[in-house]
């Protein structure tokens, strides 16, 4: 299950498109698992802890969760490939 945030004015990364290829890449996940990728700060971190595994993006970089706890910052860049191998740990 994939749980994002609709977009707003604080979000900084194209949460939409990363939203998007996360649904694309989750399809092929046959296990059940929630990932939240969140698109600010302000809220992001509580929804992404409440996950698996999440994602809370501010301005060029992430925090990545996993089982509510904060497991590492990436660039964004990175944000698909490293949600993806946080997913795959769970």
């Amino acid at each position: 299950m994939l749980v994002s945030c609709p977009s707003c004015g604080r979000t900084e990364v194209d949460i939409i498109g990363l939203a998007q290829a996360v649904e694309e890449r989750l399809a092929k996940i046959d296990r059940p698992i929630k990932v939240a990728v969140m698109g600010c700060v302000v809220n992001g971190p509580g929804e992404a802890k409440d996950a698996d595994v999440g994602i809370a993006c501010g301005k060029g970089r992430g925090v990545i969760f996993r089982k509510g706890e904060q497991v590492r910052t990436v660039e964004e860049k990175d944000f698909l490939e490293a949600l993806m191998e946080e997913v795959q740990k769970v």
